[in-house]
């Protein structure tokens, strides 16, 4: 049996079968290709690779700048490559385009503060940022001194001067002015941004210190910066005064003992007052009377103090007065919060104690009682020698009648 409509039907199936295996080969193809343009694009346009490397100098001078050197490696130098530094409130302060080479560099002379600089490069994508860095250019050497002091029992006292804040090979110059014939001047090449000066042979009393730098004028061409100048006050105070006591001991019953006070540390031109007392007493009686005493060439004294009973303790106290002639401040700005001093009490006590006497019978009077036992053994012996003699004549009598 015939079915005539089966032919036709069977050829429009296999056209579309066919017609679907040219769509899907079709779209194969193209994957192919996108695939394979995919990478080439990418190579067209490689990823930057570039670097932003920077140096700082701080400021080395009064009143000068520093300086930022910086250096652009970029190894493709596609387009623009653009440099942009701006202050901390964000104003730009340099800026630079570069269109040609691999490598880009610049010294920027700046003012002390802090900074940012800003790579950026456009290329065909567009601006991009690569780097971005913050930096500080160091503030200028800024003059500072400050001072250490020892006290001074007349012209001994030391004055240790601090200076920082220098330049290096720079000379300064301080004056050191106080009390009498105690002023003076020098002048030193800074060795680097820190010294020390040693002033000496200073007698008591308010002084003050300054240095100066002034700037080389010999390049008439450019207009010198103004002097750099700084001052303190400072003070070299009277020594306290020191005393050491040597005891001679009670030496026999019912004596006393004796003190040999030493002081030292004696301000030229004081008058002290010593004493000693029982232990503690400030105000109380002193033994022997107070005495008064000023310091010899060497800043010494010694007193003698005799009749101390024995089995005591006592103090001994050292009590002078200093003072200066009026502080004059002079005429500079700044320096403040000194305190000059006008009178120092030079006050110093020390504790000692004596001993019992030996032990033995008590004494009375000049002599004591240990003479007049003394004197009765020896009468006794005397008087029991002449009643053995007498005995002895008495038998002897006998004897012959």
């Amino acid at each position: 049996m015939r079915h005539p409509t089966a032919g036709p039907r069977s050829s429009v199936a296999r056209w579309r079968a066919g017609l679907a295996t040219m769509l899907v080969a079709g779209l194969a193809l193209v994957g192919a290709a996108v695939g394979v343009a995919a990478p080439a694009a990418a190579e067209e346009t490689p990823a930057p690779e570039s670097t932003l490397e920077v140096e700082v100098t701080d400021c080395a001078e009064y009143g000068g700048q520093g300086s930022l050197h910086y250096v652009v490696r970029d190894i493709y130098a596609l387009y623009r490559d653009f440099i942009t530094v701006t202050d901390a409130a964000d104003v730009v302060v340099h800026e630079a385009t570069y269109l040609d080479g691999t490598e880009f560099m610049a010294d920027v002379v700046l003012d002390p503060g802090e900074y940012t600089i800003i790579y950026t490069v456009e290329r065909e994508t567009g601006g991009r940022n690569i780097d971005e860095q913050a930096f500080t250019i160091g503030a200028c050497p800024e003059l500072d001194l400050s001072v250490t002091t020892s006290c001074s029992a007349g012209t001994d006292g030391t004055a240790t001067v601090s200076l920082t804040g220098l330049v290096e090979r720079e000379e300064y110059t301080y004056d050191v002015v106080g009390p009498d014939t105690s002023s003076f001047s020098d002048t030193f090449e800074a060795g680097g941004p820190n010294e020390e000066v040693v002033i000496g042979d200073l007698p008591p009393g308010n002084y003050y210190v300054s240095v100066d730098w002034l700037p080389d004028v010999s390049d008439l061409a450019a207009a010198p910066p103004p002097p750099i100048s700084d001052w303190v006050a400072f003070a070299v105070e009277p020594c306290q005064p020191e005393i050491s006591v040597e005891v001679t001991e009670c030496a026999v019953p019912g004596g006393t003992a004796s003190a040999l006070v030493s002081l030292s540390n004696l301000v030229a031109g004081v008058e002290y007052e010593v004493s000693v007392t029982d232990r503690g007493d400030a105000g109380g009686t002193p033994y022997d009377g107070t005495r008064h005493v000023t310091a010899d060439l060497n800043g010494t004294a010694t007193i003698s103090v005799s009749k101390l009973p024995a089995d005591s303790e006592y103090t001994v106290w050292v009590d002078g007065l200093w003072t200066t002639t009026p502080w004059v401040e002079p005429p500079f700005v700044g320096g403040g919060g000194f305190t000059p001093l006008d009178e120092v009490a030079l006050t110093a006590h020390a504790d000692f104690d004596a001993e019992p006497c030996p032990v033995g019978l008590a004494a009375t009077g000049v002599d004591g009682v240990a003479a007049l036992v003394t004197g009765a053994l020896v009468l006794l012996g005397l008087g029991g020698a002449a009643l053995l003699i007498a005995r002895r004549r008495r038998a002897g009598a006998r004897d012959l009648s």
